[in-house]
């Protein structure tokens, strides 16, 4: 039976029913289709089963609400002296102080920069200071 057979003004309890019987046949039918569709795509594309455990394989990954422990089951202990070491100066510093020490250390901050420039800058003149008095002990050398 078709919206368009129904006129309004004959409607009856019978025809109003079995008009409401289609109308949900047909959101059953398209619901269990859409679901068919999703399943044979998850099966075709192989994420089917990921979601299938067994429950003594997922009390590895169970959350721990205990105190003392972390969340994996640890013990947690805050105390721990936590130390990092530097890349550039190779120096054991705590982990609260790595980062303005790496500023410092590596030139990178606001202060730090103009420090590293001046570093830089004397340690290239006592190099070149260091070579011309190589050549010049050299070539006084040779004139004598």
């Amino acid at each position: 039976m078709k919206m368009e057979e129904v006129s309004m003004s004959s409607l009856d309890n019978s025809k109003l029913e079995g008009l409401a019987q289609d109308i949900l046949s047909d959101l059953v039918e398209d619901a269990c289709l859409g679901l068919c569709f999703e399943v044979h795509r998850a099966v075709k594309q192989g994420y089917f089963f990921l979601d299938d455990t067994d429950q003594e394989s997922m009390r590895d990954f169970e959350i721990v609400d205990q105190p003392g422990l972390d969340v994996f089951g640890q013990v947690y202990n805050q105390w721990k002296n936590k130390e990092c070491v530097c890349p550039n100066c190779s120096r054991s510093i705590a982990a609260s102080r790595f980062a303005p020490h790496l500023e410092k250390c590596l030139g990178m901050g606001r202060n730090s920069s103009r420090i590293a420039n001046r570093r830089y800058e004397s340690k290239t003149s006592q190099r070149i200071a260091l070579r011309y008095r190589c050549l010049f002990q050299s070539s006084s050398s040779l004139l004598h």
